[in-house]
């Protein structure tokens, strides 16, 4: 294991200018681990060299809140960021795999290594590096854990970061708060309490001006959590990912300059160009999944997509760390020959693994900073009994050793933990995926309350969701097939859930590859980059016309090409330079001036990177009383057909009620009407009994109905009931008595799916907090 193949890093000599003793364990403990990688390659070149010397320094784009064009600041190094305390705190996002762990793992290190070293203090950076999921566990607060971190065994319990460090400081210096994985507190309240804690800890700070500043990295939040983090004068920035020269750059480090190194970095580069992986490249973590990939099977293509790599990667653990475990199983065997329960014990981890461990990526991916081996013994307890800990000698230790040899759970200092969250959330997604009936039916409760969430369901779960049909599909490619079917006969949403999938390989007839290209001119814009990922030839050659036709409009054409680039970069650069040259020779004869219906001329990415869910709340604060009462219909259509941000809905509804309070009147009867017709969807009748909770007063009877009704049903969906009872439940101390006593009969069960159980409790343990 890479964890194991690290080598030992030298303690260095203090500096003629020492620091003190608390100081120099802190640098020196945070350089070790700068050089470890923040998740686990096992195997491969690159996989058993220190992180520095594999890591490609990635820049920084920025995203400010006005969003015109001058605003933003791309390919910043994070160096020149740091070096203008203008800049103040920071808030870095990047997606899953994205390199903002890797970023901050290796500026806590230099950094740390900087000081050791004796380099300048005159206005050098003195990092805390900790994560989100240490901070929100911290019964004592965001102040004293980090006291807790800088004094390690010297602390007392009672000294203040804010208070007590000043004295360890080196005059002109600054003290650098690095919280990586603020998204790893997957729990929504402890996250915002944990936000709350930290921006009020940075308004405290900058309001003594003690020379502190804060750098928080998360994967992408939402609008509403970042606005908290803007307020307490956090600029935010976004993890840029590789480009086409980093990418050769990684390939050259991971396999090294010495033969046959050099060779495999241009054949690892070729098959991925050909395999149509750029935008999968440009991402650090699967980039590395990739090379390792591609070491273990050098004669075989990679994979098209990242549903295929993940797989492919995870049958390469199996394979490899095989005979490690039948080691690990068959000596207690050995040793417990004469006690059949021992053996059935036994023989219940030798076939139920994968099971264990798909319990344990649900536990990854619903609790923050669980005890995964408290998880796993508690599993098997469940499953097995209490004699398995009787009559195995060392039953907790055989289990920690036997879940390492998966290849995707590791042993850390802190315990057990999956090498990287995404390959938990692959693991989750198969396991509810398994608890799906093999045979499609649209109408079953099982099918409709997770076809509920793909289509209509918030941010992670219909992520979830979406990631659980995928895995269903590759099972079952005759269901595949026909699920394909009968999302492609539904709104716009069913499309583009029919597209990831096609996308991401699932299996399916020409036909539908047909049906989703003769409709995508009409579907939302990300659809062009799922036609982009498709690798069937009708999809290449229908983007090369739409890009290559003056016939169609300007905007069309560019989502043409930028899809067009994903897998075919050269053409689409060869059509780029003829339209641009096209769109000049247009602006001249027009005398400068841009057509109404023409769009700009960006990259391919940035237009998207910084576009926001909704700009409506922004709108709707510029909007004068006469505005709003002459748009009152429009307003009133949005609230009643569902869909907007709770965020977003409150505001419509005040400034209607403000500005058009007949109109409002209106909207809260239509409201009333949708929330009690039992013959509407149960998302729509929740939407709708949600806003009237907004409108108040005489509406909260007909809100409090709609939601019991839909608690109480057992034909609806766990997620629709789960739903209705946590509204039900911020509707006074009754109704959260009521609904801890729902959920509770819920999640006990038998018939609850495992991954809705954990759900449950989640909801639970928030109530009862």
């Amino acid at each position: 294991m890479i964890e194991e193949a690290q080598p030992e890093r030298p303690r260095r000599a203090c500096s003629a200018t020492s620091l003190p003793v608390v100081l120099e364990d802190l640098l020196e403990r945070q350089r070790d681990q700068g050089e470890l990688w923040p998740y686990v390659i096992h195997d491969g070149s690159g996989a058993r060299l220190p992180l520095s010397e594999v890591h490609v320094p990635q820049t920084l784009d920025a995203g400010f809140a006005t969003g015109e064009a001058s605003d933003v600041l791309r390919g910043v190094p994070v160096d020149e960021i740091l070096s203008s305390p203008e800049r103040g705190h920071l808030l870095v996002e990047a997606g899953p795999g994205g390199g903002k762990s890797t970023l901050m793992a290796r500026l806590a290190g230099r950094l740390s290594q900087l000081l050791l070293q004796g380099g300048d203090r005159d206005g050098s950076l003195i990092p805390v590096w900790t994560t989100a999921s240490y901070l929100a566990t911290s019964h004592d607060g965001v102040d004293l854990a980090l006291s807790r971190l800088v004094y390690g065994r010297g602390y007392d319990g009672e000294r203040r970061f804010t208070k007590a460090v000043g004295g360890l400081m080196p005059e002109g210096a600054t003290w650098l708060i690095m919280v990586d994985g603020l998204d790893e507190v997957s729990a929504v309240g402890e996250r915002a309490h944990l936000t709350q804690r930290l921006t009020t800890l940075a308004e405290q700070i900058r309001a003594d001006e003690a020379r502190t500043r804060f750098v928080v990295a998360s994967r992408p939040l939402h609008r509403l959590e970042r606005a908290v983090f803007h307020r307490a004068g956090f600029s935010r920035w976004a993890v840029a990912p590789f480009d086409d020269r980093q990418v050769r750059e990684f390939a050259s480090r991971w396999f090294g300059v010495e033969e046959p190194g050099p060779g495999q970095a241009q054949e690892f580069v070729r098959q991925a160009e050909l395999a149509g992986l750029q935008e999968l490249m440009a991402n650090p973590l699967l980039a590395a999944v990739a090379a390792a990939v591609f070491e273990a099977w050098p004669d075989r293509m990679l994979p098209a997509n990242q549903y295929a790599l993940y797989e492919q990667y995870r049958a390469y653990l199996v394979s490899a760390k095989s005979l490690q475990r039948d080691t690990y199983l068959n000596c207690p065997a050995s040793s417990t020959l004469r006690d059949p329960a021992a053996l059935d014990c036994v023989r219940f981890l030798r076939e139920r693994f994968d099971d264990l461990l798909r319990h344990l990526a649900l536990t990854t991916v619903t609790e923050t900073s669980p005890d995964l081996l408290h998880s796993a013994l508690s599993w098997l307890c469940e499953q097995l009994g209490p004699r398995a800990r009787t009559s195995i000698p060392g039953w907790a230790e055989l289990v920690a050793a036997l879940l390492t040899t998966s290849g995707l759970v590791l042993s850390a200092e802190d315990g057990l933990r999956f090498l990287h969250v995404s390959f938990a959330e692959h693991l989750a997604a198969e396991a509810q995926s398994l608890c799906l009936p093999a045979h499609f039916d649209p109408t079953s409760r099982e099918w409709t309350g997770i076809l509920e969430q793909a289509v209509l369901g918030k941010e992670t779960r219909a992520q979830t969701a979406r990631a659980a049909l995928l895995h269903y599909a590759h099972r079952h490619p005759l269901e595949s097939a026909r699920m394909l079917t009968w999302l492609q006969q539904g709104s716009e949403q069913h499309q583009q859930i029919a597209g990831f999938l096609l996308a991401e390989g699932s299996p399916a007839d020409p036909a539908h590859v047909a049906s989703f290209l003769e409709r995508l001119p009409f579907l939302p814009p990300d659809c062009w980059r799922m036609a982009g990922h498709l690798t069937d030839p009708s999809a290449h050659k229908m983007l090369r016309s739409y890009a290559g036709s003056a016939s169609y409009p300007n905007a069309l054409r560019l989502q043409a090409l930028a899809a067009l680039a994903i897998r075919h970069p050269a053409e689409a650069e060869e059509i780029r330079t003829c339209f641009t040259t096209h769109l000049l020779d247009e602006h001249s004869l027009n005398g400068g001036q841009t057509s109404p219906d023409e769009q700009p001329l960006l990259p391919f990415d940035a237009a998207a990177e910084y576009c926001e869910p909704s700009a409506l709340i922004t709108v709707l604060e510029q909007l004068t009383a006469e505005d709003v009462r002459d748009g009152a219909e429009l307003f009133s259509e949005l609230v009643c057909e569902g869909g907007l941000e709770s965020a977003e809905r409150s505001a419509v509804i005040y400034r209607l009620c403000e500005a058009a309070p007949e109109e409002g009147h209106r909207t809260a009867e239509r409201l009333q009407h949708i929330a009690s017709s039992t013959q509407l969807a149960p998302w729509l009748r929740l939407d709708a009994a949600e806003a009237l909770i907004e409108f108040g007063g005489r509406y909260l009877a007909t809100a409090t109905a709609a939601l019991t009704s839909i608690a109480e049903n057992e034909h609806c969906a766990i997620p629709s009931r789960l739903a209705a009872a946590e509204c039900l439940a911020g509707l006074g101390s009754q109704h959260a008595d009521y609904a801890h006593r729902l959920l509770t009969h819920l999640a006990q069960q038998e018939t609850t799916p495992p991954f809705e159980r954990m759900e449950l409790q989640e909801a639970l343990a928030q109530l009862q907090g």
